[in-house]
């Protein structure tokens, strides 16, 4: 009538919810498939932003495209990473993708700076500088005199 569920755990509460998991219908265990997939949906295409003093830097992980299928663009607002690749063959079958991401430019960057390289990882590194901030120049006022 009752099922014996063996007891695993600690006191730390752990057996409480290792109940709770089993007797609830509407819990369902991840599998290795969901477990890997969601793993891979956290890699692929994920970018890190620095903005610091100096630069404004973007990683961002495209190791399923060549370096010739990827194309950055850059005007005085934004950076555009368009990657791309036709229908091909993978262990799985056949997979094409296509990816756009655009990353808006902090107001104190040089567009014309903007360097990108992209390492053997598949890792593009997008660098822009920013503006030599000029020091305030003191500007002499005449005094007039009325007397």
């Amino acid at each position: 009538m009752f099922a014996v569920v063996p007891r695993y755990f600690d006191d730390s509460g752990l057996f409480q919810l290792a109940d709770e998991m089993i007797n609830n219908p509407w819990f369902t265990r991840p599998t290795f498939a969901d477990r890997a997939l969601a793993n891979l949906n956290e890699r692929f295409g994920d970018s890190q932003i620095q903005n610091t003093d100096k630069e404004f830097r973007v990683n961002l992980d495209l190791h399923h495209y060549k370096p010739e299928e990827v194309k950055v663009t850059s005007d005085n607002k934004k950076i555009t990473v368009h990657a791309k690749h036709e229908e091909k063959q993978d262990k799985h079958g056949y997979v094409s993708r296509e990816m756009i991401r655009t990353y808006a430019l902090p107001e104190d960057t040089d567009a014309k700076s903007v360097t990108s390289t992209m390492n053997s990882n598949g890792v593009l590194n997008i660098r822009v500088a920013k503006k030599a901030i000029e020091p305030p120049k003191e500007i002499p006022i005449a005094v007039e005199y009325k007397g």
